[in-house]
């Protein structure tokens, strides 16, 4: 029985090794399965994007006929005619032939006006569309009644610069005296003006106050924060350095400032330098009755970026209650209210995070997406009032959809727009029912819907998921049978079979031996006949060592042969041409990449032949090969290049060097120590092997392979094979 356990361990080994292989191979498809699953493959509801214009400058939502239905006032730059805006108010809920939508008005205004909020500025219940037109000699506020007739123009003696023009605006009480005020951003791009917070007097027709400043107030919100009946404004300024500063303030650094209803400061912050910016929230996040200004920063510069912070502030004084900082570039902050009260935010960043924070700024759950992740509204959609969903830009193509818990329910896929900040979102409803309207190179209409049963099943048909769970049964399905298979034909081998295997390695090595042996005798005794003279003898001795010899070398090479039936294969070296095995891998890639990659053979022209295996040569190239393709997704130049090195002497040959050069991405420094370890991959379905065969491969022919690579300029390999000949 101890002669047999060297087969019994082996066997043993065998099938522990099978399923090894068979629970990594379950693990992948599991981890694929739980990857591909999305819950919106299994849903009736759908959403659907319906485009309706093309991009808009400026877009307001507000129910202008009071009839329940919120409308859509928006303005958007003429073709073909660029000096001039449309104009255009409509109801999205009311499809009506091609347009989709009921107009209420359409026409057209001149490029330097301005639309702002639809408000019922004169309390005569009927909502105004204001326009705001600025010259170097006067400010000119023009108000529409939802038909576009002009109720009324009103000429402020105020003017602005010729690079001066309004940000956000909007229409408060703010003294409480019941005469609604304009509360408008005075915004400057180059020329060194200064920014400002203004406040008009609609009904007196002049500016009541200015608060000038050099950062730029992108944003602003009116809210009576002493709670005494009078409104305070909270502004954010950005910091677009450029050279501007005024009244204590600079556009090197952004702020957080509070303004009362007077215009005077009740308190600012200082909270980034350069190319930061903010925005904010003002609510009353612990419920405690006083509001918290809730802030998200953002850094654009690539040099020496700042953290992002996620801040709560004291509205009434400006003191830090709490703050949450990492590394990262964060986008707009969004209120999430959930149904159990409790409000919660959600916010992106540069790293293609979605985080959603509680009133502590505890992260509650955190998933990635493609970056930058930026959060573009949080609002109900359909008829169901009590679900929220987030919606989210995901780099510059997609637009996603999430449950309150982060679960991706929808996915489309936008046509490119290069400034992910400008792309917006905003939701609006009709009675019971919420849609909304998506600004990013067009202006969509985005819907909830119910499938059709047909659409429901032929999506699940499509489903990735199914084609994982139907490929998953069908690898154990195949396992179990090949398993068994193995298993039957190992209880068929009879006890003798089993002696064989067992001693079959040690009677090669002993052959091999012995063969040794009389292998010496041999030539010992060739070498003593050809001492003698005797030429008879001699020839007959001669004869029979010959013969010897012969045997002796038949014996060897079928000795050899069992030698590699019974352990590993070595490599199977031949003398191959390494320029005409380069050219041959490339060529597989020619055709599918033509005219996207720059292929550049610099091949040596003195001769590159070399004992190699060629076949697995051939598989380490097709490794570097593929993995620079990949990392030129739009396209690059790709150099392979062979140099035949020589001693210092140049009268022998060292080896052959191969370089395999791309444009790619690169790798970062800190990866490259990492590259050729098993299990190590930056693809989201990579196994991470290629690399470290590739690495096995080399080095079992004696050479070697580096790296040398820099981010964003591109990756070389370089392999030296010594010189061998075959």
């Amino acid at each position: 029985m101890e002669e047999r356990k060297p087969v019994k361990s082996n066997l043993a080994r065998k099938k522990l090794s099978a399923l090894t292989g068979w629970l990594i191979i379950n693990a992948i498809l599991i981890f694929l399965l739980i990857k591909t699953f999305s819950p919106a493959s299994f849903s009736l509801s759908t959403f659907e994007f319906i485009p309706l214009l093309g991009r808009c400058q400026n877009i307001f939502i507000s129910d202008l006929d009071h009839d329940g239905t919120e409308d859509v006032a928006l303005t958007r730059v003429g073709q073909p005619l660029p000096y001039e805006k449309n104009l255009q108010i409509f109801s999205p809920f009311l499809p009506t032939g091609y347009y989709k939508y009921r107009y209420f008005l359409d026409t057209s205004i001149e490029v330097n006006d301005f639309l702002l909020p639809p408000a019922d500025l004169d309390d005569d219940e009927e909502m105004e569309i204001p326009i705001i037109r600025f010259n170097e000699k006067k400010t000119t506020l023009n108000i529409h009644n939802p038909i576009g007739q002009i109720k009324k123009v009103i000429n402020f003696e105020e003017s602005f610069g010729h690079d001066q023009f309004p940000g956000e605006v909007c229409f408060e009480d703010l003294d409480n005296d019941g005469q609604k005020e304009m509360v408008m951003a005075i915004l400057s791009r180059f020329s060194g003006l200064p920014r400002a917070i203004t406040v008009w007097d609609i009904a007196r027709g002049r500016l009541r106050w200015k608060y000038l400043m050099g950062c730029m107030p992108d944003l602003f919100e009116v809210a009576d924060i002493n709670q005494d009946g009078m409104k305070e404004i909270v502004v954010m300024g950005r910091a677009p350095h450029n050279g501007v500063s005024v009244n204590g303030t600079d556009d090197d650094h952004s702020y957080i400032f509070s303004l009362d209803n007077k215009g005077n400061l009740l308190w600012r912050l200082v909270l980034g330098g350069y190319y930061t910016r903010w925005w904010l929230k003002c609510f009353d996040m612990d419920q405690d009755g006083q509001l918290e200004i809730i802030g998200s920063k953002g850094c654009d510069r690539e040099t020496d970026p700042e953290p992002g912070e996620i801040r709560l502030i004291e509205a009434r004084t400006g003191g830090t209650e709490n703050l949450f900082t990492e590394s990262v570039s964060y986008s707009e902050i969004f209120l999430l209210p959930r149904e159990n009260g409790e409000t919660h935010l959600v916010v992106g960043d540069s790293s293609g995070h979605v985080t959603i924070f509680d009133r502590h700024l505890n992260i509650l759950r955190r998933i990635k997406v493609d970056f930058p992740a930026v959060v573009k509204g949080v609002s109900r959609l359909g008829k169901d009032a009590r679900k929220n969903y987030i919606f989210v830009q995901a780099g510059f193509t997609r637009f996603l959809i999430f449950n309150e818990n982060l679960k991706n329910i929808f996915n489309y896929k936008l046509d490119y727009f290069f400034d992910i900040v400008a792309l917006s979102f905003h939701s609006f409803h009709k009675q019971d029912e919420y849609a909304g309207l998506l600004n990013a190179s067009q202006l969509y209409l985005l819907k909830k819907m119910t499938k059709p049963l047909p659409e429901w099943l032929v999506g699940i048909i499509r489903s990735k998921f199914i084609a994982h769970i139907f490929f998953f049964v069908l690898i154990n399905v195949l396992f179990v049978y090949l398993f068994r298979l193995q298993n039957r034909t190992l209880l068929q081998l009879t006890p003798i079979q089993l002696d064989w295997l067992d001693q079959a390695q040690e009677i090669a090595h002993r052959m091999k031996n012995s063969l040794f042996t009389i292998q010496l005798q041999a030539e010992n005794l060739k070498l003593e006949t050809s001492k003698h003279p005797d030429e008879g003898r001699l020839q007959v001795l001669q004869s029979i060592a010959q013969s010897i010899l012969d045997d002796i070398n038949l014996l060897g090479r079928q000795t050899r042969i069992l030698m590699k039936l019974l352990a590993p294969r070595p490599l199977n070296l031949k003398t191959t041409e390494i320029n005409g095995l380069i050219q041959k891998v490339v060529n597989k890639y020619l055709g599918y990449y033509q005219g996207k990659i720059d292929f550049v053979l610099d091949l040596e022209s003195e001769s590159t032949a070399l004992a190699v295996d060629e076949e697995q040569l051939e598989e380490a190239l097709n490794n570097l090969i593929a993995n620079a393709l990949d990392a030129m997704p739009q396209g690059g130049r790709l150099t392979l290049r062979t140099t035949v090195l020589h001693s210092s002497s140049l009268q022998e040959i060292k080896g052959i060097e191969i370089e395999i050069e791309d444009s790619g991405q690169g790798i970062p420094d800190e990866l490259l120590s990492e590259i050729f370890k098993p299990g190590f991959s930056t693809k989201k379905e990579g196994l991470g092997l290629g690399l470290a065969i590739t690495k096995r491969i080399i080095e079992a022919h004696g050479g070697r392979i580096s790296v040398h690579s820099k981010a964003g300029v591109g990756t070389k390999f370089a392999i030296f094979l010594p010189w061998k000949q075959y």
